[in-house]
């Protein structure tokens, strides 16, 4: 496994204290062992240096170029663990390990390893290409299987989010990878929905228009694309639902769903009052008296 030799190498940088140690050494095995030892720690320290180094330098190209906060982290991961691997497998060479053996038991170990933590792996892979993807970021509300929330975290293994009632919802990245992801908050516009119950016997074109006049006025509404209104039967109610957009990054989507329930209540509230004004008297048959029957 290391190859053993008793004489000193010419070539090696710590080639004078091999000499120095050989002169005193009956047996000529200390010197060779230190010089090997002595230059696997140098490339080692060496190679780490020049890891760190390039970490620096990526990670900032990466800041000026103000690349997502997870994605920083996933790299600046990667090339620490490659920066180590590079730098231990280069040191057991330069110390006299067979090349052979460490590949062979590289993949052994990569075999044995990916068969134990096989779920693991998958879920470590699906987690890198979301970071590298980018399907959402933090901060935005998605929806996955029947957990909607805020993204909280994307680590390597899962994806966190804080439910709409305040719970922890921890998701396995496979599972994200591989479901339907619904991102609400990826654009700058969003519709929202407001209902109203509409009174009997209403002139239904009427109230729509002074509906979309009293819609109009809310400040904060989208022009494009145009308010929409729906009449509907909910089990036998009418209602008449308002469809609109607003700019959910510099708009409350609760208060402007509000504004407008209360545009539509006053408008629809007004004209259930002017429906008796205009309702044609009822006449009523006097009580006691039965009308004669025809023969």
């Amino acid at each position: 496994m290391i190859a053993a030799t008793s004489t000193c190498d010419s070539t090696n940088w710590f080639n004078f204290i091999c000499s120095s140690i050989q002169s005193g050494d009956k047996s000529g095995l200390v010197g060779p062992l230190v010089e090997h030892l002595l230059a696997a720690v140098a490339i080692f320290v060496v190679l780490y240096l020049v890891g760190r180094l390039t970490r620096v330098l990526v990670l900032w190209a990466m800041r000026r170029g103000k690349a997502d906060r997870q994605v920083r982290t996933l790299v600046r991961n990667l090339i620490t663990v490659t920066t180590y691997v590079v730098a231990v497998i280069s040191a057991l060479v330069v110390y006299g390990v067979n090349v052979a053996v460490i590949l062979t038991a590289a993949g052994v170990g990569t075999v044995a390893v990916g068969l134990a933590f096989q779920d693991l792996l998958r879920n470590v892979l699906a987690g890198i290409w979301l970071l590298l993807e980018q399907p959402f970021r933090l901060g935005d509300t998605i929806t996955v299987l029947d957990q909607t929330g805020a993204v909280q975290n994307i680590t390597l293994r899962t994806t966190t989010l804080r439910t709409g009632v305040g719970e922890l919802a921890i998701l396995p990245n496979l599972t994200v990878f591989t479901g339907i992801v619904i991102n609400t908050t990826h654009y700058d516009t969003r519709r929202l929905t407001v209902g109203v119950r509409l009174p009997a016997n209403v002139d239904l074109a009427d109230l729509m228009r002074r509906a979309r006049a009293a819609v109009e006025e809310v400040p904060g509404i989208e022009a494009k694309p145009a308010i929409v209104f729906e009449p509907t039967l909910d089990k036998e109610v009418p209602l008449l639902r308002c469809h609109f957009w607003i700019d959910q990054r510099e708009q409350d989507p609760d208060a402007m769903t509000a504004a407008v329930a209360e545009r539509l209540w006053d408008v629809v509230g007004a004209k259930a009052e002017d429906e008796p004004a205009n309702t044609p008297p009822v006449h009523r048959r006097p009580r006691g008296r039965v009308p004669p029957r025809g023969d």
